[in-house]
């Protein structure tokens, strides 16, 4: 008598097959850059065959797409609810400024990985083009009444993004100073653009 057909008992192993292809190709990803991630390799270091990996990720951009979701999680980048609790401009911009820094050195071997080969950047697709969207959307929420001013998202873009972040770093300060010196740099700036914009608003029109 043949056995019952359980898709529930198939699906669970497929999914940690999937699973963990993915943790292979990041550990690959970390350990040997682009050029070491061949199928044959993934395949090797996940104990599966390579047909097995095709199979998963049938396009050449499905498993870079795939690792890179996986890094994101890995690295717990921010999201807006961390400013849930606040209201100032300030307070915002300063929360901004030291959860990025925990996210820029949990993710600091990436960002070195980035620069010795840029091939990642393309590989990885929308991925990084969705990383920056989110990003963006992060420092936004930050600014508030500022997030439609330009100006004020590249002073926040520039002054607390990762290179100037990893620029102080490299001088010698720790993470805290960095962080420090960033926000002096930019909350007076930030603070005089609110007050310059909400004056032309209240000025008088002849």
């Amino acid at each position: 008598m043949p056995r019952p057909y359980r898709l529930g008992r198939r699906a669970v192993p497929k999914a940690e097959v999937r699973e963990r292809i993915i943790a292979a190709a990041l550990a690959i990803y970390a350990e040997r850059g682009l050029a070491g991630a061949s199928n044959l390799s993934i395949a090797k270091a996940a104990d599966v065959a390579p047909a097995t990996v095709r199979n998963h990720f049938p396009e050449p951009g499905d498993l870079p797409r795939a690792v890179f979701e996986a890094l994101l999680v890995e690295l717990r980048i921010p999201t807006p609810e961390i400013f849930d609790d606040l209201d100032s401009l300030g307070d915002r911009v300063e929360r901004l400024a030291r959860e990025l820094a925990a996210f820029y050195e949990r993710s600091e071997p990436w960002w070195r990985a980035y620069e010795r080969e840029p091939d990642l950047i393309s590989a990885w697709g929308g991925g990084v083009d969705q990383y920056y969207a989110d990003i963006e959307h992060l420092m936004k929420a930050a600014l508030g009444d500022l997030s439609s001013d330009d100006r004020s998202l590249a002073v926040v873009a520039s002054v607390i993004g990762p290179p100037t972040f990893f620029a102080l770093r490299a001088r010698g300060l720790s993470s805290d100073e960095a962080v420090q010196l960033s926000l002096e740099l930019s909350l007076p700036w930030l603070a005089l653009r609110r007050d310059q914009r909400a004056a032309r608003v209240k000025a008088p029109r002849g």
